[in-house]
C-alpha cells in the first residue's frame, strides 16, 4: 500500500487503546454475527451458508439452543460469553520501506504494510513480572519483527495487511507469533533471557500462565484482524495467501512458516479457495508470472457478510 494511506490510517485509528477479549471459538460467533447483520435469519438458511461449519462450535450451539423458534439474530449471538476471556490490547504499526528491501521484508509487492498487533493486557504482565522479573517486558519478542518495542505489554502476535481502498480489498500477508515459540525454546534448551528467574519459575510461566494463550493465539489474531478490517477499515473483500503462492510471492526461501497457518487456519474461518487474488496484486505482471510456477495456484477469500 502507499505510504500516505498508511499514515492516514494510523493517524485516524491509533487514538485510545483498543481492548479485545477472546475465548475459544469466539471467532465463530463474530463471523456469524457479521453474516446475519440486522436480519433475523432462519437457522436452516445458515446451514446452507458458507459458514455452515461454524454451527458445530460450542458457543454457537449455546446460541442455537436459545433460538426456540428456529430463528437467530446477531443480538442472540452477542449474549454468548465466557466467564474468563483472555484480555488483549490491539495497536497499529507499520512494516516496509517502500521500494527498498521489500523482497527481504517478505512482501508480495513494493510499498508498505499496515500491522495490527495483539498485545498482552495488564493481567498477563503482572504474572510475567512476578515469575520472570524481566529487565525488559518485550524480552520474548524478536528484534526486527513488527512488535511493540516499548510500553508495558508484550506483543503476543501480529498480522501484516496490504490493502487498496480503490479496489476495496485487503490481503492478509502474514500472521505470526514470536512469544510462544521463544518461551518454549527457552524451556526446552535452557536459553537465558533478560530477567531473574529459576527454571521452575520459567516452566510455571510457560505451562500455567502462557498455556491458555498458546491454545488460541492463531484464531484470536485472525479474529481480531477480520473484525478490524470490516469494522474499522470498512472493507469486506478479504484475501489470504495459500501456502505455496504465499511462499513464492513473499520470496521465502529458507525458514518457511507453519503450513497450517496458510491452510488449516483460513479453512477453519470459512475462507474459500479462489483462482485469483486481489486485483491490486493480480494486475502486476510479476505476480502473474510467478504464480504460473505453482501447479494450480489458488488463494483464499472470506465470504462477505450477507448484508454487505
Amino acid at each position: 500500500m502507499e505510504r500516505q494511506d498508511l499514515k492516514e490510517i494510523i493517524a485516524c485509528l491509533s487514538g485510545e487503546r483498543s481492548k479485545f477479549y477472546y475465548f475459544r471459538d469466539r471467532y465463530a460467533l463474530m463471523l456469524l454475527k457479521d453474516y446475519i447483520g440486522e436480519q433475523i435469519m432462519p437457522i436452516s438458511q445458515l446451514k446452507q451458508s458458507p459458514y455452515a461449519n461454524l454451527l458445530n462450535k460450542a458457543p454457537v450451539k449455546k446460541a442455537l439452543a436459545l433460538a426456540g423458534n428456529g430463528m437467530i439474530s446477531a443480538e442472540l449471538l452477542e449474549m454468548i460469553w465466557d466467564e474468563k476471556p483472555l484480555s488483549f490490547v490491539t495497536t497499529l504499526s507499520e512494516w516496509g520501506d517502500g521500494k527498498k528491501h521489500w523482497q527481504w521484508n517478505q512482501m508480495s509487492r513494493q510499498g508498505y504494510h499496515l500491522v495490527l498487533q495483539l498485545n498482552m493486557a495488564n493481567d498477563h504482565t503482572q504474572q510475567l513480572q512476578r515469575l520472570i522479573r524481566p529487565g525488559d517486558l518485550h524480552t520474548f519478542n524478536w528484534g526486527g519483527h513488527p512488535t511493540k518495542q516499548d510500553g508495558h505489554r508484550g506483543t503476543l502476535a501480529w498480522v501484516r495487511l496490504d490493502l487498496d481502498f480503490e479496489t476495496g480489498e485487503v490481503m492478509i500477508e502474514e500472521i505470526q507469533c514470536d512469544w510462544i515459540r521463544t518461551v518454549r525454546d527457552a524451556v526446552k534448551d535452557g536459553d537465558d533471557f533478560y530477567g531473574e528467574y529459576t527454571k521452575k519459575e520459567l516452566e510455571t510461566y510457560a505451562n500455567k500462565v502462557l498455556a491458555p494463550y498458546a491454545k488460541i493465539w492463531q484464531e484470536a489474531m485472525l479474529a481480531a484482524a477480520i473484525d478490524f478490517i470490516r469494522h474499522d477499515l470498512g472493507i469486506h473483500k478479504i484475501y489470504y495467501h495459500s501456502f505455496e503462492v504465499g511462499v513464492l510471492l513473499k520470496h521465502i526461501k529458507y525458514t518457511k512458516p507453519p503450513r497450517s497457518l496458510y491452510s488449516k487456519l483460513p479453512k477453519q474461518f470459512g475462507f474459500q479457495k479462489t483462482p485469483k487474488g486481489p486485483q491490486f496484486l493480480m494486475r502486476e505482471k510479476r505476480v502473474q508470472k510467478l504464480q504460473r510456477k505453482v501447479n494450480e495456484p489458488y488463494w483464499f477469500k472470506l465470504p462477505a457478510p450477507d448484508v454487505a
